[in-house]
């Protein structure tokens, strides 16, 4: 059985704490506290228009991967995703979050965190001493929420 991934979103009052939040999982990853599959910060500008930055090596290898992970993150935020989300394709993908073990609950909390001109920190963590890294993120402030996902998606992320 694999080890279970935890979706991990972190609302932060601004971008660029955020962007300092991902430079210390970067570190935490480095120190071996954190195994990160993968991860991107969402901001919400003040007319609350949602955009995707994904960093350099935030998302798994492979652009299968990280297009799935972008359109995931894009669900999860309700950030247009271009053609791509039309009918059919936007059930099934939703199917499959709540089918991974992301609840309608859980996502409604993560969408309540990125108010206009904030933003979040989202990431898939493989592995990781819990305590230590929110130990290190704490200075940065930030709310926590934490979803663990199902075996399913586990298998299909790792």
């Amino acid at each position: 059985m694999a080890d279970v991934v935890d979706l991990v979103v972190i609302g932060y009052p601004d971008e660029a704490t955020a962007e300092k939040a991902y430079e210390v999982v970067v570190q935490l990853q480095h120190d071996l506290i954190m195994q990160v599959a993968g991860g991107a910060v969402v901001a919400k500008d003040a007319d609350g228009k949602a955009k995707m930055v994904t960093k350099t090596g935030a998302t798994s290898s492979g652009a299968m991967m990280g297009g799935f992970f972008g359109l995931l993150f894009g669900l999860l935020f309700l950030i247009p995703v271009g053609g791509l989300i039309i009918g059919g394709i936007m059930g099934a993908v939703i199917g499959t979050m709540t089918g991974w073990g992301i609840k309608d609950d859980f996502r409604q909390r993560s969408q309540d965190v990125l108010k206009p001109g904030t933003a979040a920190l989202v990431l898939f963590v493989k592995k990781w001493t819990e305590d230590k890294a929110l130990a290190a993120l704490s200075p940065l402030g930030g709310e926590v929420l934490k979803t663990s996902l199902s075996e399913e998606a586990t298998k299909e992320i790792n």
